[in-house]
């Protein structure tokens, strides 16, 4: 389950509170991207072992957390960024726009990118 969070202090203790945390920092008012986000996130959540645990947040509430650069990616679309043991592993910003195609080069890079830190994750299917 995605977890909606409404503050920097939310976000932090997510990251700093699961050995694998997803956060996509999106803006909540663009309805269809929000949400198409969180449906994708659900399943790779739900496909991953062992688990990440995903959450969303408004990009104006995590604010002190970005880089000006981001700010301005993450009120457009969004930035999904993967953290092992609190540190800032993985990043992507963006998405295609399809489900089939951003599931599959999100579980990828999330795959390479644990790798490089030996950790091993699998995907089953949903």
């Amino acid at each position: 389950m995605v977890h909606e969070l409404r503050s920097s202090l939310e976000a932090k203790n997510h990251i700093n509170e699961k050995r694998l945390a997803g956060l996509a920092i999106a803006n909540r008012e663009n309805a269809n991207l929000w949400g198409y986000v969180k449906r994708l996130l659900s399943r790779i959540e739900d496909m991953s072992s062992p688990a990440i645990s995903f959450a969303m947040v408004h990009y104006g509430e995590v604010l002190d957390m970005l880089e000006p650069s981001e700010i301005e990616i993450a009120r457009k679309s969004v930035i999904i960024k993967l953290y092992l043991d609190g540190t800032c592993i993985f990043e992507q910003e963006g998405v295609l726009g399809s489900r089939i195609n951003d599931e599959t080069v999100l579980k990828r890079g999330i795959r390479e990118t644990l790798k490089h830190r030996l950790v091993e994750i699998r995907f089953s299917p949903v």
